[in-house]
């Protein structure tokens, strides 16, 4: 039976990672060539817009979904099926008037925004991005609900779909409006978002009317225990909801401040002009943070699929499992968050070349990079803390966390010397303190144990290997031409990341049977003894 539920949680990981993988896909074909059109400026202008949405969008939605999803599994773990619709139609209801405000919020505060960050032609793209807000509101009901459930399926799609909207209609609507300048081209292309925004909830509705006579059969299974009422459901949603949004916020409203106060350290304290001050954002945000977020964005998955799990067994008294779900989920996300944070970083120059024929933002791209590990971590282990109704703890920890990269940011970007590579330290030590943080609490609330020489000792190891070769094999071929050689760097590093985890054992067979179908591909493993107990 464990077995089995292990599966459950990795299925849906694995759907979710697909999808993410798919989106970033998407997104790169959407922002690489975005990047040629709208210049280091014009992506200034994009960044400075969708930045103040994200803000506005985890005010509006963050917490919702984890709170949906946690309280849909803890009900049919219990099996109260009634108590599962009624907070579905709490939720449609408080989310549908928090879209409709914060839509408000942002459309008609589009002007003193702008002003605040001071770059006034961001107001274009912040008023033409305000819809999305809605229509994410409406999006997050039906993912939670889904996600409760443990059917990562429809997130999926919305997710894939919301994409190719964004790429379709963002990159037609900047080439359509370049003519009339950038303000206008980067307001066309983060408009994108609204309509991707749109496409998604659109496809989350239909699917939910599909499903839904399957969902009304169980209404002739005899429900367990008492009924909450919709009004109660509604308070209890809000309840786990706002500290996770919170503290989710605290991550958002750092990236602004981080945009307004990079912008003006750099004028201000750095000397440098506003259209060096535009530029060098430009190449942080738009250059190196897209490709730092890629890896952190697919581990999205596990956090996501890791909490009706959790939620689930803790309900049913199952604990032993939920520590295990637990430990997993911190060392697959380890073994796959590492070899990205430093594969990026050790060929930052030669990645940046590749995909945008530009090293501007190398240096930036170097430090952050290493944050990808520490961001991914901290992901999961606050999804584990919420599972288990601790979601005050994650708030205290980010705030902390937020708060030093305030002080580190304003300190370092200040100085000509180090100037915007500032923004990437300050990341690191922001999460670095959270994480530690979040694992101290973890093993006190859950009781987890990680083991250090499995978790980190050999992945660490192994991933060292992997780096040198990295660079052997790219300094090699570099007279091939920079994509060639980076790509059979990267492909080769990958292969030796892989053999230095099996030659060290870093993967049992224990993790290999939580992967949906294992028992096809467990004997050939044994046999070649890749895989040990």
């Amino acid at each position: 039976m464990s077995e089995n539920k292990n599966q459950a949680f990795m299925k849906g990981a694995l759907i979710l990672i697909i999808a993410n993988a798919l989106v970033k896909v998407i997104g790169a074909v959407f922002k690489i060539p975005l990047t040629y059109v709208l210049g280091e400026e014009g992506m200034g202008l994009f960044s400075s817009s969708y930045n103040m949405y994200a803000w506005m969008f985890v005010v509006a939605t963050a917490g919702f979904p984890v709170a949906i999803s946690r309280m849909v599994s803890e009900s049919r773990a219990k099996g109260n099926h009634t108590e599962v619709k009624r907070i579905l139609r709490g939720s449609l209801i408080l989310m549908t008037v928090i879209g409709i405000v914060g839509t408000a919020v942002l459309y008609f505060g589009a002007g003193p925004f702008s002003d605040i960050m001071k770059n006034p032609d961001a107001k274009f793209g912040i008023a033409s991005v305000a819809p999305a807000l809605f229509f994410v509101s409406i999006m997050s009901v039906f993912r939670g609900y889904f996600q409760g459930k443990q059917d990562m399926m429809p997130t999926a799609l919305s997710e894939v779909i919301e994409a190719l909207g964004k790429l379709v209609a963002g990159f037609a609507l900047a080439w359509m409006l370049l003519p009339q300048g950038l303000p206008y081209a980067s307001a066309g292309a983060v408009s994108g978002v609204t309509v991707g925004a749109f496409l998604g909830a659109l496809l989350l509705v239909i699917v939910y009317l599909f499903k839904r006579n399957k969902d009304n059969n169980l209404n002739t299974i005899a429900d367990f225990g008492p009924q909450r009422s919709t009004g109660r459901i509604v308070f209890d949603l809000a309840k786990i909801a706002i500290p996770i949004t919170i503290g989710a916020s605290v991550f958002s409203l750092t990236s602004v401040i981080d945009m307004i106060m990079i912008m003006r350290r750099l004028q201000m304290s750095a000397g440098f002009s506003y259209d060096q001050a535009q530029a060098l954002w430009g190449s942080y945000s738009g250059y190196a943070t897209p490709l730092f977020n890629m890896p952190p964005t697919l581990i999205t998955a596990i956090s996501i699929s890791i909490v009706p799990a959790i939620t689930a067994a803790v309900a049913k008294g199952d604990m032993p499992f939920a520590r295990k779900t637990a430990s997993t989920a911190v060392r697959i996300t380890t073994l796959f968050a590492l070899p990205c944070a430093i594969g990026m970083s050790t060929l930052a120059g030669p990645i940046l070349m590749l995909v945008y024929h530009t090293k501007f933002a190398e240096r930036s791209l170097m430090l952050l990079a290493i944050a990808i590990v520490f961001v991914s971590l901290v992901m999961v282990t606050n999804a584990m803390l919420q599972a288990v109704g601790k979601e005050n703890i994650p708030v205290r920890n980010m705030i902390i966390g937020g708060i030093i990269k305030i002080v580190v940011n304003y300190t370092l970007v200040g100085m000509p010397e180090i100037n915007i590579n500032g923004a990437p330290i300050g990341s690191n030590l922001c999460y670095i303190v959270i994480l530690t943080l979040n694992i101290f609490s973890i093993k006190k609330v859950i009781g987890v144990k990680f083991g250090i020489v499995q978790s980190v000792v050999k992945p660490v190891l192994s991933v060292a290997v992997m780096a040198v070769t990295a660079l052997a094999v790219y300094n090699y071929t570099a007279f091939l031409g920079n994509t060639f050689a980076t790509v059979i760097s990267i492909g080769v590093a990958a292969v030796m990341y892989l053999t230095m985890l099996f030659i060290l054992g870093a993967i049992t067979r224990d993790d290999v049977e939580m992967l949906p179908k294992s028992e096809k591909f467990i004997p050939v493993m044994e046999k070649l003894k890749l895989i040990r107990r």
